[in-house]
């Protein structure tokens, strides 16, 4: 029987997803300030985020099952929630000018990145053992 990753795990990437989303669209308009709240609010969700894909992989361990994939699923978050750290700090300074900083730009895009990689990855089968 196949399964997919999703629920929980899911709507936290696509809520971090929406904000680094929102994010962007706030740099394109100039607003640097509302850029750096974003990304502060973004830290308890990319952390949830990140707590809810490592638990899936707790839960496989106590179930017997090993899961490399959720694994690197919960690796990537822990860098996501990183990602957003490091991009709020470089904004700060940045809040009175409404400039956004190049190296705050590519945190961003990097953090897609790792969004990215993440969705792909929960698109992958999960194969489960059947019970006996």
């Amino acid at each position: 029987m196949w399964h997919t990753r999703t629920g929980a795990s899911a709507m936290a990437v696509e809520l971090a997803g929406a904000l680094l989303l929102a994010t962007a669209v706030s740099d394109a308009f100039g607003f640097a300030g509302a850029s750096f709240y974003l990304l502060v609010a973004g830290v308890p969700v990319t952390a949830t985020a990140g707590l809810v894909c490592f638990a899936r992989v707790v839960d496989a361990v106590n179930g017997g099952q090993i899961d490399p994939l959720g694994r690197l699923q919960a690796l990537l978050s822990a860098l996501l929630v990183g990602v957003v750290v490091v991009g709020a700090a470089i904004r700060e300074p940045a809040i009175g000018a409404d400039d956004v900083p190049p190296e705050a730009t590519a945190a961003l895009g990097f953090g897609f990145v790792l969004l990215v990689l993440q969705a792909l990855i929960a698109l992958v089968p999960l194969r489960r053992q059947r019970s006996q």
